[in-house]
């Protein structure tokens, strides 16, 4: 499923799911670990592993920030500018298996170490398993702590295991090593962020951010609920909550969905 235009796309087996990512074409986006493995330079090593320990103290401090109540996130509004860029980076995450069945484990054996960690990370994310979540993404991180695509996929990751203020470490991450773009899929990660951490203004402020840039996927209740149909529950939850706020928050005409399904259940026949 690609998240980056707007969806977040499996591998191999793979449809680019509308929502997430940075265009319909197909992918398999050659991961960027090479170089990290035998042989690799004392300098690159050095300059890894500095890498590695400060992502781990931006997250240390994420956490911390987190309080029981909820998490306490830094304020961090849209501009006014549209959210266009396409990131080929933000694509290619594997679907998580249907209620009732087992996610497909070790079907990938030719992608990198990397990529496989990854997948194998968000998948263990979407099913609620966090100690194997952690475990992968950990690995794939002491590798390649500045590849894009697994600081991408760990904060949707931690946003599927509700924590927010980590996940947020993640995208801002992320988005560090590109300061120059302004990829389509940082208005809804945003919003998404923001809602779980119970922030509605700036969970607001990006919600309008992504529907005046992207409005076929968001400019709508319902573009946004069809664009995040194959997400996972969490993610659709959080959808869902946003959309209620943005209710509470417009004019009826504004939030056309939302406000009938709020007359509906005012009004039960």
């Amino acid at each position: 499923m690609d998240k980056a235009c707007g969806g977040r796309g499996r591998p191999v087996l793979s449809r680019n799911w509308p929502g997430r990512a940075g265009g319909g074409a197909q992918h398999i986006v050659a991961a960027r670990y090479a170089g990290t493995r035998v042989g690799i330079g004392g300098l690159r090593m050095k300059t890894g592993m500095a890498a590695w320990v400060a992502f781990l103290v931006l997250l240390a401090g994420a956490a911390s920030a987190a309080t029981p109540g909820g998490a306490s996130l830094p304020r961090l509004l849209p501009d006014g500018k549209p959210y266009r860029d396409a990131d080929v980076s933000a694509r290619g995450l594997p679907e998580a298996a249907q209620p009732g069945r087992h996610a497909l484990r070790g079907v990938f054996p030719q992608l990198s170490p990397v990529r496989r960690l990854t997948d194998e990370g968000w998948l263990a994310a979407a099913t609620h398993r966090e100690s194997a979540a952690r475990i992968n993404f950990g690995r794939a991180l002491r590798i390649q702590p500045n590849d894009r695509r697994l600081l991408w996929a760990y904060g949707w990751a931690l946003l599927n295991l509700e924590r927010p203020a980590q996940a947020m470490a993640a995208f801002r991450r992320n988005l560090a090593l590109r300061p120059d773009r302004r990829p389509a899929w940082q208005p809804m990660a945003m919003a998404l962020t923001y809602t779980a951490a119970g922030d509605r203004e700036a969970a607001l402020a990006w919600y309008r951010a992504a529907a005046s840039s992207d409005p076929l996927r968001w400019g709508s209740d319902a573009a946004a609920l069809r664009t995040t149909l194959y997400w996972t529950s969490r993610e659709r939850a959080l959808v869902r909550q946003l959309i209620d706020t943005a209710a509470r928050a417009d004019a009826p005409s504004r939030s056309p969905l939302a406000a009938a399904s709020a007359r509906a259940s005012a009004h039960p026949q």
